[in-house]
């Protein structure tokens, strides 16, 4: 994402809307709240690792380009956000979603958490996959962010995980922890499967997908 494509994205909501029913819109509202959360804990970490003082030298740049697609992922859904209503479990899905995001940095090392992030990134690329190929309006805004979100975030995946390499994560204990983050991920969505049936996602096989199980 760059800030050009967040000058096109503000002007296209201004004159086009959403394209989206009440019943959209509101799933919509539902599902950003989650993926603002998921964004500012992103901005948190790599902000937080690029003032460290251990933080490697030679990874500082890469790191800073994430960060900044990051907060741009942040502007693109708060404007997002300006068009859709207020739902009146936001809070409660906000807390929700933070308390898994405190969970997936209680770790020993930075490493091991760049590598939970880089497993966590992986699925959010599967969950824009699935948001892009669904059944709603090709025209609607939900598809182009969902497009952009994947398209960076699996380059993050490959980012974080040369990053906990670079910091001395053994090869043996990358991706020791996936079910673990998966299965949290998962569950921590499990509210919102309704608002993603509503979007034309399949909640049952991206649930499934995201716990690298098979589903019908």
């Amino acid at each position: 994402m760059t800030p050009a494509f967040c000058a096109e994205w503000h002007a296209y909501l201004q004159t086009e809307g959403t394209h989206m029913t009440d019943a959209q819109a509101e799933a919509s509202a539902r599902l950003a709240t989650v993926l603002l959360c998921g964004e500012q804990s992103a901005i948190q970490i790599f902000s937080a690792e690029i003032g460290r003082n251990e933080a490697p030298t030679s990874a500082l740049h890469t790191l800073r380009v994430i960060e900044f697609e990051e907060q741009l992922h942040e502007q693109a859904l708060r404007a997002f956000c300006n068009y859709l209503p207020d739902v009146p479990d936001g809070h409660a899905l906000k807390r929700r979603a933070q308390r898994f995001f405190v969970r997936l940095g209680r770790v020993d090392s930075v490493a091991r958490h760049f590598s939970h992030i880089a497993e966590l990134d992986s699925a959010v690329c599967k969950i824009m996959r699935h948001v892009e190929n669904s059944s709603i309006d090709r025209v609607s805004p939900l598809r182009r962010l969902a497009t952009q979100i994947k398209n960076d975030e699996a380059r993050h995946v490959t980012v974080s995980r040369r990053y906990a390499a670079l910091l001395g994560l053994p090869v043996r204990e990358r991706g020791d922890s996936v079910d673990e983050i998966n299965d949290g991920l998962a569950e921590m969505l499990a509210p919102l499967a309704d608002s993603f049936e509503v979007v034309g996602v399949d909640s049952d096989r991206l649930f499934g997908q995201i716990r690298r199980k098979s589903a019908p």
